[in-house]
């Protein structure tokens, strides 16, 4: 029988210790940036959360940006608000998440000011050292492993949830590949947009390497930057 949807534990593979670790929260401000800003800088970020006392979590590898309603990417295109979309309206610092094809958790952290529909979509993470490569390579393995729902849908990531997003204190140099976003086909020209960013160096990113090696994965040198 299948858990409930509020009762999923994270993976206990994901054990980390922020203290530890000097993890540091991104402020508010971090997340009313551009939406492809935060897309970009969300790669080398921790993705955790706090189960029975303890913390769980994964790095960051991939993800999407999509941009409200003039992206027809988006679940909020064309000013698109249902129930399940709300969240993409609220602050940035705000989690969406949303469930596809009767199996799969998808989350996103909304950017941008109040009202302003945009999200990045967290594609793929690597866990701790000793956690299966692929764990979390896609976004439905992200969420399965960390056990996160749509109850968690709309929760505020910066007012002491227990799930958080992390940077980690100093200042580093990742490789960032860029590319059209997966599995938009149906967007038309917004189909084409260079808003997938990704590790070029971890092998947890999802996808498939065409896309990684293509003309238009462009790898740069991306500074981790304080929020």
């Amino acid at each position: 029988m299948s858990l409930p949807m509020t009762a999923w534990a994270p993976d206990s593979r994901l054990r980390l210790d922020p203290e530890a670790m000097r993890l540091e929260e991104f402020a508010r401000a971090f997340y009313l940036q551009k939406t492809a800003v935060v897309a970009r800088r969300l790669i080398g970020a921790w993705i955790a959360r706090r189960h029975n006392g303890r913390w769980f979590g994964a790095r960051i590898v991939e993800t999407e940006a999509y941009l409200g309603s003039a992206d027809a990417a988006a679940h909020s295109w064309r000013g698109r608000h249902t129930p399940r979309v709300a969240p993409m309206y609220m602050e940035g610092g705000h989690l969406y998440v949303f469930f596809v094809y009767g199996m799969h958790h998808c989350a996103n952290i909304v950017t941008r000011r109040e009202g302003v529909p945009e999200a990045v979509l967290l594609r793929a993470a690597e866990g701790p050292p000793g956690a299966p490569t692929k764990l979390l390579s896609g976004p439905g393995r992200l969420c399965a492993a960390l056990g996160i729902t749509t109850a968690r849908s709309g929760e505020d990531l910066l007012q002491g949830s227990d799930l958080r997003v992390f940077r980690e204190p100093r200042q580093h140099h990742a490789e960032i590949g860029i590319s059209s976003r997966i599995g938009v086909d149906y967007a038309g020209e917004a189909r084409e947009l260079p808003l997938r960013f990704f590790d070029i160096r971890s092998p947890a990113v999802s996808g498939p390497a065409r896309l990684r090696n293509s003309p238009t994965a462009q790898p740069q040198k991306q500074e981790i930057q304080r929020g």
